[in-house]
Formats: C-alpha cells, sequence, structure tokens
C-alpha cells in the first residue's frame, strides 16, 4: 500500500497557560499544503518501520507508535513493513512526523478492513503525538487546548501560493516550549474564533491574532530565520510566519509570479517549497 503523508503551517501559534499533564495549551489555525512524504506498508513476519533519515530511530518514529497501537487494539493483524521516503524536513515544523503517524493508522485502517470511524482514528491519534488529530481530516482547522480539539473552518480559504523556506537549522519543539519565558505567554486564553474568521476572511494578515509567540524566542538564538521572515515580507509576500516552532518559514503570496521570483531569490540560500493549500 502506497501512501502520501501531507505537511501543514500554522496561521499564527498562541501559547496559554502550561496544563497539569506538561503541555501547554495553544491556539492555532492549521494548513495542510500538499507536500508529501511517501509512505509504503506491506505485510511482513516480522515488524519495520525505515526511513531514508538516518537520525530518525525505528523506535522514536510516530509511525511506529501508530502501528504498536493498532496492534494492540486488534491484535490478530499481522505484521508490517513499513518505509518512508521523507521529503518534509524534520525539526522544522511542518508536522511530518505527525502526519506520519495519523497516515499509517488511516492506512491500517484501510489495509486490514478495520472499520474504523473518523472519531476512532482521532482517539489514537492524540495518542501518537499532538498534531497528529489534525491529520485524520487535514483542509484548515482551528486547534485548541494541545492541538487536539479541533473545528473545520469551511467559510474562509488562504491564497493558493506558499513559499516555504527551510533553512538547516534543527529546532527542538521540548527545547522551544521549556525556553518560551512566562511574559512571552498570551494572556487571553480564548482566542474568539469568530474574530479570527473575520480577519482570516479578509485576507488581513496583520492582525495580532496571527502572530506566533514562538518568534521572539526562535528568531533571538537564531536571528538567521528571523532575516528570512523579513526577506521573504520584502519579496512581496502578504504575510510571512515561523511555522509552528520552525525552523520553517513560509510566506503567502498573491500570485504564482510572485512567489516564483521570491523562490528564484531564495532558493540560491535554503531549501525551498511551492506548495498549495489542501
Amino acid at each position: 500500500m502506497e501512501l502520501k503523508s501531507t505537511a501543514k503551517i500554522n496561521i499564527g501559534l498562541h501559547v496559554h497557560n502550561k496544563r497539569k499533564d506538561g503541555f501547554h495549551n495553544i491556539s492555532t489555525i492549521f494548513q495542510e499544503v500538499n507536500f508529501f512524504d511517501e509512505i509504503n506498508i506491506i505485510e511482513a513476519k516480522n515488524f519495520s518501520c525505515k526511513t531514508n533519515i538516518k537520525q530518525i530511530k525505528e523506535e522514536d518514529n510516530f509511525a511506529t507508535k501508530a502501528f504498536h497501537l493498532i496492534k494492540s487494539k486488534f491484535p490478530s493483524i499481522p505484521n508490517v513493513n513499513i518505509s518512508i521516503k521523507k521529503n518534509i524536513p524534520i525539526n522544522a515544523g511542518l508536522g511530518g512526523g505527525s502526519s506520519n503517524g495519523t497516515t499509517v493508522l488511516k492506512g491500517l485502517n484501510e489495509l486490514f478492513d478495520l472499520s474504523l470511524k473518523d472519531y476512532d482514528l482521532v482517539n489514537f491519534a492524540r495518542r501518537v503525538s499532538s498534531d497528529s488529530t489534525f491529520f485524520v481530516k487535514g483542509g484548515l482547522q482551528f486547534g485548541q487546548q494541545r492541538g487536539e480539539k479541533l473545528t473545520p473552518i469551511i467559510s474562509s480559504t488562504l491564497p493558493k501560493h506558499i513559499l516555504l523556506v527551510h533553512p538547516k537549522i534543527k529546532i527542538s519543539t521540548n527545547d522551544a516550549f521549556d525556553q518560551l519565558k512566562n511574559h512571552l505567554l498570551n494572556e487571553n486564553k480564548d482566542i474568539n474564533l469568530s474574530d479570527l474568521l473575520e480577519e482570516l476572511k479578509n485576507n488581513n494578515f496583520d492582525s495580532k491574532l496571527f502572530k506566533n509567540d514562538f518568534e521572539m524566542y526562535v528568531f533571538e538564538t537564531h536571528p538567521e530565520i528571523g532575516a528570512i521572515k523579513l526577506k521573504i515580507l520584502d519579496l512581496g509576500a502578504k504575510y510571512a510566519s515561523l511555522s509552528g516552532t520552525g525552523s520553517t518559514v513560509f510566506g503567502i503570496f498573491s500570485s504564482k509570479k510572485d512567489v516564483l521570483q521570491a523562490q528564484s531569490f531564495l532558493s540560491r540560500q535554503y531549501s525551498t517549497y511551492y506548495v498549495n493549500p489542501i
């Protein structure tokens, strides 16, 4: 079984209070984009999960975690070999690992006719990672709590020309949360969804609702990433932001011509990907 595992970007990311479970409550808009890892799942005598990235250990892979969750619920299913061709950069704020986990959940459901509904997949996905639940349905969704409480957004769409710019810098999500100082946390726990939707409908990306709280920390510790955001804006983007905790910065452009011109300039120094929202 061959599958595509998509990436995501965050349109704004607000970090709120720390929870009893050690995670933080957040508010964000997730947007799925047509940038894919490639996953192949086949039945096998013994389980394995391999990628083309040496530093990803099999036991730490969210795809491995997804398989064992399904296996614990359905012990009669056979083992599988999972092979993942990683195109989405790791530790980049694009949700590649979380997407891989959810894609494997969905793939096993189809491969072995498990008859799991979306709400069943969501219950498994929230045990894989905070972002994994988003990839059950993807699209454009408002995320709250750890990111797993999701509200589909069907009344608005993003401009379709998006440029991802990835410097060869790895940002640890755990480190980013640990280093985010208390005074940076958004004091208002309730980001009003109706306000977000109104700004999104009007493409008012200057709104403070679309700021990413991690930018202050990431730009301070890695000034090069902050410089990338400024350059994307200089090159004509309507909006630019860190995605997740980074290190990827993305820009939203009004036209294909503008995004391709920006890509031509930035690709001299960085990995760049022209993508569209799904």
